[in-house]
């Protein structure tokens, strides 16, 4: 038995963007926009406000969205979307406006967000009430090819030294727009970054023991494409086919980790994140191998299903992953990324390897010191 939902309405393919007046028109007349300041992206950012006014539609435009989105930040946007109510939530750009706009667009109407509550909802797999009555529509539209926050039910937010997770069918995005025109200025850094990281949501919701036939299909196909075109987009990276192909991958690997979830290398990857300022895909291939190495021997039969997809026959997914980061530039550990003594001590220290389910403590700490040397 399994569940499988997938409510967003996606727009996939190229020009879709000149859609999104039509797309807003049906949720009302004021646009609340989630974006970061990032210079080359003001452009787009004026290319979506001339969209939405040519159908009368307003905006109220928050562009304080930083990497890593904080309790700070989020209520420095509650402050603005309470003064300027709003019909609809609208991110443009990465997984961090995505992530700030599901924030915003869940806590709409409150009086004050109380993030104990919110962060109580940590589950993908349970019917929660909604935190308020007043939720807000989500849009999304991804200026990135790997995060999958447009197809998912999560939101990561950081508070203090800790990123963490919750979620709600309410922030499934409505409808998005996945146009790959929009991914063509990513620096190559971030598409690696990004690319892997949808690689693991494939990889991880594939192995995850609420997997079905759907989700594996998702997977395997995301996994499939990431392998062959994130290489040939970091060299090519003009070429609208290669960029549209992760767009794909990316979209199928969102649909996976919604409905089976994540598994060891994500809570690791955020624990590390919590510390040290890095982007999520660069932590998450830093733990990677080490995860391959020592979960190998539970996951065998997919394991070895997922070497083969590197090359026909392969069984060797440890030495496949790592000549994998090479390709694309991810392969380093924390050491080399400059991650202090201290700074390791307390990623060591997250009260939360406890709780986690994917494996004891021990097992846990044995990938991070790896992952460190």
């Amino acid at each position: 038995m399994f569940n499988y939902y997938q409510p967003t309405k996606i727009h996939f393919g190229e020009h879709r963007l000149e859609e999104l007046g039509v797309i807003c028109q049906k949720y009302g007349k004021r646009v609340f926009l989630v974006t970061t300041a990032d210079a080359p992206l003001q452009p787009l950012y004026e290319r979506v406000k001339n969209l939405l006014a040519a159908v009368d539609i307003q905006v109220v435009h928050f562009d304080k969205v930083e990497p890593n989105p904080s309790v700070e930040m989020i209520e420095e946007g509650f402050a603005m979307l309470k003064e300027h109510p709003c019909d609809v939530v609208l991110a443009v750009g990465g997984g961090s406006s995505i992530d700030t706009a599901k924030a915003l667009a869940f806590t709409n109407g409150q009086d004050k967000i109380v993030w104990e509550e919110i962060f109580a909802y940590d589950s993908p797999f349970v019917d929660y009430a909604p935190y308020s009555d007043t939720v807000l529509p989500i849009i999304t539209v991804p200026t990135t090819s790997g995060t999958g926050s447009q197809l998912t039910q999560a939101s990561v937010i950081t508070k203090g030294t800790e990123k963490i997770t919750f979620y709600h069918s309410s922030l499934f995005s409505k409808e998005c727009i996945l146009d790959s025109e929009l991914t063509l200025t990513l620096p190559k850094r971030i598409t690696a970054a990004t690319g892997f990281d949808a690689f693991t949501h494939a990889f991880e919701s594939y192995i995850n023991p609420r997997a079905s036939f759907y989700s594996e299909m998702d997977s395997l196909q995301a996994m499939k494409l990431i392998i062959k075109y994130l290489p040939l987009v970091l060299n090519e990276p003009d070429n609208i086919e290669y960029r549209k192909m992760m767009t794909l991958a990316d979209t199928l690997a969102g649909r996976a980790l919604a409905n089976s979830g994540a598994s060891a290398p994500h809570p690791l990857s955020e624990d590390i994140g919590g510390i040290v300022h890095m982007a999520h895909g660069e932590a998450l291939a830093i733990v990677f191998p080490p995860f391959i190495k020592h979960a190998y021997a539970d996951n065998k039969e997919k394991m070895e299903t997922v070497a083969s997809l590197f090359h026909e026959g392969s069984k060797d997914l440890y030495t496949e992953i790592v000549a994998f980061l090479k390709t694309i530039g991810l392969y380093k550990t924390l050491k080399e990324c400059g991650v202090t003594h201290e700074q390791f001590d307390a990623i060591i220290a997250w009260p939360v390897l406890d709780h986690l389910p994917f494996g004891s403590r021990e097992f846990l700490e044995t990938i991070l010191k790896e992952a460190y040397e």
